[in-house]
């Protein structure tokens, strides 16, 4: 279990020790994304500070279709967070920002469209890169909606920022001008799921 400070990183353990799975495209784009940003070198280097298991996440390509376990990502993420982040959790936000535009813009663009196909389309999207948990949409007009996720076993920072940037990112991507995603409710904060209001222009 992480010491005190990284509770805003990982969150409830008891949450956290229910696991998941993540696809190998979501590792790829995190990799590519990594790379993109901050250059080869800075990948080597981060390569040598992480666990074999999560420098393999990095430097390997993994297979798009295979399920991995989500542990040494957050290890990655932890890395990437106390050195190239400067211990900015919102960084957390731009990068998953950074895995939107690669995945609808490559693997996933089919499911762009336009922005109130691609919300309606979450619960599918959620399904491409985590194995256990239900995400769905409710309250859907042609410009906002919620966004609840049940299940998981996702960190704190993943729920608060990396999905939170993706909404962002995405709904950019098809077409919004104006986007606003706020996580407005928490397992790791006792609510029953992860809500998240989302609105766009």
């Amino acid at each position: 279990m992480q010491a005190p400070d990284f509770a805003p990183f990982l969150g409830d353990p008891r949450i956290v020790s229910e696991g998941n799975y993540v696809k190998g495209t979501l590792l790829s784009a995190r990799a590519q994304a990594i790379r993109q940003n901050y250059g080869d070198r800075f990948v080597a280097d981060l390569g040598r500070q992480l666990s074999p298991d999560a420098a393999r996440y990095l430097l390997v390509p993994q297979l798009p279709s295979s399920w991995n376990d989500l542990g040494p990502m957050i290890e990655l993420d932890r890395v990437l967070l106390n050195g190239a982040f400067g211990g900015k959790l919102e960084k957390m936000r731009q990068f998953g920002a950074d895995v939107a535009r690669h995945d609808l813009t490559t693997v996933y663009k089919t499911m762009a469209g336009s922005p109130s196909l691609l919300f309606k389309r979450i619960g599918l999207v959620f399904k491409t890169y985590f194995k256990f948990g239900d995400m769905s949409t409710a309250n859907v007009s042609e410009v906002s909606g919620t966004v609840a996720l049940s299940g998981g076993g996702l960190p704190l920072y993943m729920c608060s920022q990396g999905i939170s940037g993706w909404l962002e990112a995405g709904l950019h991507l098809s077409g919004s001008r104006r986007v606003a995603v706020d996580h407005v409710a928490c397992r790791h904060h006792g609510a029953p799921r992860c809500t998240w209001s989302v609105s766009w222009g």
